[in-house]
């Protein structure tokens, strides 16, 4: 069971495993602390990965589950560039 999940991510919502690219990933950055939503590049850091579902996104965001797993409290300006980024 662990080799069929070996490239799967979880969702911080509802828990479903799901291949990378059918996420959205949330870094914070390890030393300067600033959140990317869907980095390009590899940021060192704290990471989650989220659903492209607008009730896990929020869900999540109601129920802290982001802020908790980055160890950081999201602004509404985050919050807001979470949900736009569903609507893209």
């Amino acid at each position: 069971m662990a080799d069929s999940r070996k490239f799967l991510r979880k969702c911080v919502s509802c828990g479903s495993y799901k291949k990378k690219e059918e996420l959205i990933k949330i870094t914070k950055e390890g030393k300067t602390g600033e959140i990317y939503i869907n980095p390009k590049t590899g940021i060192c850091g704290r990471s989650c990965y989220i659903c492209r579902d607008e009730n896990c996104i929020k869900t999540a965001i109601k129920k802290l589950k982001i802020s908790k797993n980055l160890r950081k409290n999201l602004s509404e300006d985050i919050k807001e560039k979470i949900i736009t980024v569903l609507e893209q």
